[in-house]
């Protein structure tokens, strides 16, 4: 490896962490290519033949912290399971309520007209993990209801969980509800969608959530820190 090509790969990661940052502190209102060439230290013209346009360069932003967690992060469930689900999305949602300006752009930019479609996908990835993978298996082996429409089921949850977390960095929904809202989301959906042993789990969870107004507890994962 080249010293050039050692230096590039340090300035993109200085230039998408800054990226995040600045989404984080200021949201969206308060981004601009300007302010992430001053604080990363490179030229506007590099910023831009390096990334392109500002949408490329946030979504690059968001996807790598995406994969970042998929990657150091190691849950103790599987992620094609109801409870793997969860796991996931407690988590990661948790995450959330530490960056208020950061989940509020990210929701905004998914319900953006023009949102380029690979950066959607991403987003809705992001949002409902491998909920797809989930219900092919639970059709193969009967619990998922014939009526199920699995690509339509997984976009209506993305776009009602990213419906909760817009409502909930612009003031709709207390902090103390979000994250019981966010899995109830899941739960709704698993039962409307499910039948047999899938079903009465959910149904358990929800019982269980109402009388308690707790979320499910789930085994702590594994996290790989990196020195960089």
């Amino acid at each position: 490896m080249t010293y050039d090509s050692l230096a590039m790969g340090e300035r993109r990661k200085r230039i998408l962490h800054e990226t995040r940052k600045l989404i984080n502190e200021e949201g969206l209102e308060g981004f601009s290519m300007r302010k992430i060439s001053m604080r990363a230290e490179v030229a506007p013209k590099t910023l831009y033949n390096a990334f392109g346009d500002r949408d490329r360069l946030i979504g690059l932003a968001i996807r790598e912290m995406y994969d970042a967690v998929r990657e150091n992060v190691k849950f103790r469930t599987s992620d094609k399971t109801l409870a793997g689900l969860l796991d996931r999305a407690i988590m990661l949602n948790r995450g959330n309520l530490k960056a208020r300006n950061y989940a509020k752009a990210v929701s905004t930019i998914y319900f953006a007209q023009d949102i380029d479609k690979d950066l959607r996908d991403v987003l809705q990835e992001m949002a409902v993990g491998k909920t797809s993978e989930w219900l092919e298996d639970l059709r193969a082996c009967g619990q998922l209801q014939d009526w199920v429409d699995i690509e339509h089921m997984t976009r209506h949850m993305a776009n009602m969980e990213y419906g909760l977390i817009l409502d909930w960095a612009t003031g709709r929904v207390k902090d103390s509800e979000y994250l019981f809202r966010f899995v109830e989301i899941v739960l709704f959906s698993a039962m409307a969608a499910t039948r047999g042993e899938v079903y009465e789990t959910a149904q358990a969870m929800m019982t269980s959530m109402a009388d308690t107004r707790e979320v499910p507890t789930f085994q702590n994962p594994a996290i790989r820190f990196q020195n960089s």
